[in-house]
């Protein structure tokens, strides 16, 4: 059963502005979003759990160092550089005005670490989420249901991945949702002055069409709508790794998605002598790459903590990069990295389609003479196992990867010659702040127990109404092995 999210926008009226500034909270920030009459409901603020939870964002038990502080200021000024004063959103590469979802995940997450390592204050904070926010509501959906793969950072507009305008849209994809509603859920827990706000954006999108039997399933409009009743070919995203992440990001939304939190269907394999599970669906039965990289092991340990099953499976996917290192001198940290050449998108990978240290395109074409070190990898390992021997080699390679002008760090550095790969992004630096501001709270994930008998999931689903809930069989997709998607 799909749940679905209340679709009215609840208001938090609190007493006086003094009470929440007493509670180092900014309640008293303008919301530019019109809300019909009829939709309001008052509430008497958030409850003292939520409260905790807020101010637990703002506890520092390990500062960072001063180099550490320095490294943060530099991934900060990617973001400086690269938001855009109309809309508030940022580019997902250095001056170029286009992003995904995931991209703008990204920010709100760097935005929220930089409010808590002091990058910036509370007034600069306030003026960039209400920016940002005001600018997410307004944003053209796909089929006015769901938010487009791509838009245009100054314009807002739906656009495809070259940044040309696309009145219909490219579709949606359920694994970028999965990382904005994981972002968004962070941001309303660590200010719960914007909770209802972004609860009523959250409210407009469609989720259902995107969750179908316990599974995520992204939209790609089809190209001869005539085949079809529905114009909108589903396809079901994500494999071991990413789906589990983006279905945890639902899963703070109140939605059940038990088949995409399952690591079946799953298949051991080995690389370097280590051994680790990797999606048993590979590109030649379904044409989705089953790729292992590191990020989505790492996002899972910051924001959400690793359970038994995925400390294992991430320390191995780990391992096994060492194991590398030790076999053939060469440093390895590989992920999905933009770089400053032709194809521009690559995954670095510890395995993918049967293949080990596979470099691969989203179509699995291989580009071995192009894998890089990545330096979000890095300090990502580094920051998991700090007494790691092999983890401080790795980060004592990306540490000093930063721009000149000091406007961000690198993506990583080039396997084949060693040349830095010089193109900034916003998911280099944006997960650099994130992992730094676990670091600073003293490794402990924002959100670790969160989906056990939460609160604010709770209040996010809907009333048990008949009416409002859509069931699997009423939304099933026409689904075929050569159309599903990562």
């Amino acid at each position: 059963m799909v749940i679905r999210l209340k679709q009215t926008l609840r208001i938090i009226v609190w007493g006086s502005c003094g009470l929440a500034l007493s509670l180092g909270l900014s309640m008293c920030t303008f919301r530019p979003v019109t809300v019909p009459e009829e939709t309001v409901e008052e509430e008497a603020g958030p409850s003292p759990e939520a409260i905790a939870f807020a101010q637990s964002c703002s506890a520092i038990s390990d500062p960072l160092s001063p180099e550490e502080l320095a490294t943060a200021q530099v991934a900060w000024q990617y973001f400086v550089n690269n938001r855009q004063p109309e809309t508030g959103l940022t580019n997902a590469a250095n001056n170029f005005p286009s992003a995904t979802l995931w991209d703008q995940g990204n920010y709100l997450t760097a935005l929220n670490a930089a409010r808590w390592l002091g990058l910036v204050d509370q007034a600069e904070f306030d003026l960039q989420l209400n920016q940002f926010l005001a600018s997410l509501a307004e944003l053209p959906l796909f089929e006015d249901a769901l938010p487009n793969k791509v838009y245009n950072t100054q314009t807002k507009a739906m656009v495809d991945y070259g940044n040309q305008l696309s009145e219909e849209g490219l579709g949606w994809s359920a694994l970028d949702l999965g990382r904005m509603l994981a972002a968004l859920d962070i941001v309303r827990r660590c200010h719960p002055e914007y909770r209802s706000w972004i609860e009523g954006i959250v409210a407009r999108w469609e989720l259902d069409r995107s969750v179908v039997d316990g599974q995520l399933f992204g939209g790609i409009p089809r190209e001869d709508k005539s085949l079809s009743k529905n114009p909108v070919l589903q396809v079901q995203e994500g494999r071991l790794g990413y789906e589990e992440y983006a279905a945890r990001g639902y899963s703070l939304w109140g939605y059940e998605l038990p088949k995409a939190l399952n690591l079946e269907p799953a298949q051991n394999v080995t690389v370097e002598g280590v051994s680790f599970l990797v999606d048993a669906r590979s590109f030649e039965d379904s044409e989705a790459n089953n790729y292992v990289v590191s990020e989505s092991y790492i996002l899972d340990a910051i924001e959400f903590g690793w359970d038994e099953t995925l400390a294992e499976q991430a320390k191995q996917v780990f391992e096994a990069q060492k194991q590398r290192y030790q076999n053939t001198g060469q440093l390895t940290a590989v992920s999905e990295d933009n770089i400053d050449q032709a194809p521009h998108f690559l995954y670095s990978t510890v395995y993918a389609n049967g293949n080990p240290w596979a470099v691969i395109t989203e179509e699995n074409e291989s580009h071995p003479e192009l894998r890089t070190l990545s330096t979000k990898a890095a300090f990502g390992w580094y920051y998991l196992f700090p007494e790691d021997e092999y983890a401080q080699q790795l980060m004592a390679a990306v540490k000093d990867l930063k721009a000149e002008d000091g406007g961000g760090f690198y993506a990583g550095r080039y396997e084949a010659d060693g040349e830095v790969n010089e193109i900034l992004t916003g998911n280099t630096n944006g997960l650099l702040l994130e992992i730094l501001y676990y670091k600073a709270r003293g490794q402990e994930p924002l959100l670790a127990g969160v989906l056990n008998d939460d609160e604010l999931t709770a209040t996010a689903i809907a009333e048990d109404d008949s009416a409002s809930e859509v069931s699997a069989e009423e939304t099933a997709p026409e689904i075929t092995p050569e159309t599903a998607q990562p």
